[in-house]
């Protein structure tokens, strides 16, 4: 072997072995600085993969995380106009087709994601020198952890008592373990009891709305919570009423007093919240609407088996062992099994509601064509905006086809309990867009819902309301958008004006509320009865030729 060969190969042995050496201290590095920072990545990642599966969670404490996110567009001022508590009739939806394309581009960003990506931050260790190698490699960054990572990380865990998620598309939520105390009016909740093998990080508060849409400026609205840890707990205040039950806090603000809005927002998250704790439970609301709790006291109380608290007007302080703040949300009318505590889905809402209204159908089954039986139909008629011009060439068509009509306009949809009767018994729910077709949640299962979709280009936001939640439902769903001649607006605009040529410019250049009053507000519907007969046809053949 020639010398040089010989000092080649030992060069190379060397630089390999340096090489490694230097891999070692860099993961050394970067172990430590996870073991160190536990307390501020743990608890997101635990709290988020929670709603992936139900998995005991260990409670850490976590750092004060504004993540707010981008600022959302401003309410319309007609929605404005229902957040003081006043209830808006049942067939008016208050989310524009168009608004929604934000939130449905929102959830799609979340589906189907088998791993969560987590923001660590990061501290410099303290006392760790003037090494400033270790503090960059503990900077911010972005890691992502599949499951089988997530429960081996577990292990590292140290025991703590508050957890907050501020990663969730749609809303915040906080759970805190051991001697919680709600200082009534303060909206302050103050966990008492920290962790006896340490003392309380310097990060010990935390802001919370706990309203799910928390991308919009709507949260502006809802009363905000102040989450604590007690420096003192010895000066602690003392509890006045004990409870020895779990507490979930919600807000019935925002948009509630929306039949549409008062499922996505705050029922079906609610139930998908605290279904879990079989009732033992107590509700505590903020922003407490008397007409909101007493319209769906049939399904609040099969959620809690006591009194909500109004957190508003109550001084004294209440003591939890437990509570979670805020509510789990996925979608619109919808629940995402996968990431829902217990793996829950819409068809479990759909039984806990037919148990709640005692409603007797489960299925719609299909029509024996020898029987005399016909299908029954509900049309939800509307009053004003996107209302039938010619309703009674409508309702004698829909007759003539075969159908045993039913109609139902405001009146007969305020007695959710009533009304829930008769959605249950029919095999068809049909509608022009409004939060009236909401009511779907009440169909039994292989019935099917027709929307109406209004001109112009409103299609993918009415679609993305009724249309995608139907299958998670176990309902059809058939739509039939109008053509512009169907539209009260060919009589308001020329058909070379932009309101037909390009819609979407109108909000782009007049603004939100105007886009709004256009294509909701003086939209009415002319249909084109012979058309539109064609598609109701295919309805009922469905119906009678199932197998």
């Amino acid at each position: 072997m020639r010398s040089s060969d010989s000092f080649s190969h030992q060069n190379s042995r060397r630089l390999s072995l340096a090489a490694l050496c230097g891999c070692l201290v860099i993961v050394t590095a970067i172990l430590t600085c996870l073991m160190d920072s536990t307390s501020n990545t743990i608890a997101s990642l635990s709290l988020q993969l929670s709603s992936y599966r139900n998995v005991s969670l260990h409670m850490v404490e976590e750092p004060n995380t504004e993540g707010q996110g981008e600022a959302a567009p401003k309410v319309p001022q007609a929605l404005k106009e229902n957040q003081g508590g006043k209830e808006s009739s049942a067939d008016a939806v208050s989310t524009s087709p168009s608004s929604t394309m934000e939130e449905k581009k929102l959830d799609e960003s979340t589906t189907g994601n088998q791993t969560v990506p987590l923001q660590q931050q990061y501290e410099e260790k303290q006392g760790g020198g003037d090494d400033s190698s270790y503090g960059e490699a503990c900077r911010t960054h972005w890691i992502t952890f599949d499951r089988e990572t997530f429960i081996d990380l577990q292990s590292l865990v140290k025991e703590s008592r508050v957890v907050c998620d501020f990663t969730a598309p749609r809303s915040d939520t906080c759970w805190m373990d051991g001697d919680v105390r709600v200082l009534g009016k303060s909206s302050l909740v103050m966990l008492a009891s920290p962790p006896t093998d340490r003392a309380p990080t310097h990060n010990t508060t935390w802001k919370i709305r706990p309203y799910p849409r928390k991308w919009e400026s709507t949260m502006e609205l809802i009363k905000e919570l102040t989450v604590t840890v007690a420096a003192e707990p010895d000066r602690a205040p003392r509890c006045m009423v004990n409870h020895s039950v779990p507490a979930v806090f919600f807000s019935t603000g925002g948009f509630v007093g929306n039949y549409f809005h008062d499922f996505t927002d705050v029922i079906i998250p609610l139930f998908m919240t605290s279904r879990r704790f079989n009732g033992e439970v107590r509700l505590v609301v903020t922003d407490f609407n008397h007409q909101f709790m007493d319209k769906y006291q049939q399904i609040l109380k099969q959620l809690s088996h006591y009194p909500a608290i109004n957190l508003d007007a109550d001084d004294r302080v209440h003591c939890f062992p437990h509570a979670h703040l805020g509510l789990f949300s996925h979608r619109a009318l919808g629940i995402d099994s996968s990431k829902s505590p217990d793996g829950i889905s819409m068809s479990d809402f759909r039984s806990f509601l037919r148990k709640s209204f005692s409603l007797r159908r489960a299925y719609s089954k299909e029509i024996d064509l020898r029987s005399r039986r016909k299908p029954r139909l509900l049309l939800i008629l509307r009053k004003g905006s996107r209302s039938f011009v010619n309703e009674r060439e409508v309702v004698r068509m829909v007759k003539g086809l075969g159908f045993k009509l039913i109609t139902a306009g405001p009146e007969e949809t305020k007695n959710i309990s009533r009304f829930a009767q008769v959605v249950n018994s029919v095999d068809v729910l049909m509608g022009i867009h409004g939060a009236g077709l909401t009511n779907m949640v009440f169909l039994p299962s292989n019935a099917t819902v027709v929307q109406i979709i209004p001109c112009c280009g409103l299609a993918d936001g009415c679609r993305y309301i009724f249309g995608e939640p139907a299958p998670d439902m176990g309902v059809r769903y058939v739509e039939y958008e109008i053509r512009v001649a169907e539209s009260s607006l060919a009589e308001q605009y020329p058909r070379d004006h932009e309101v037909f040529r390009n819609p979407i410019s109108i909000q782009k250049q007049q603004g939100f509320n105007e886009f709004w009053n256009i294509f909701l507000n003086k939209q009415k519907v002319k249909l084109d009865v012979p058309r539109f007969r064609s598609t109701l046809s295919q309805v009922l053949q469905s119906i009678k030729y199932q197998k």
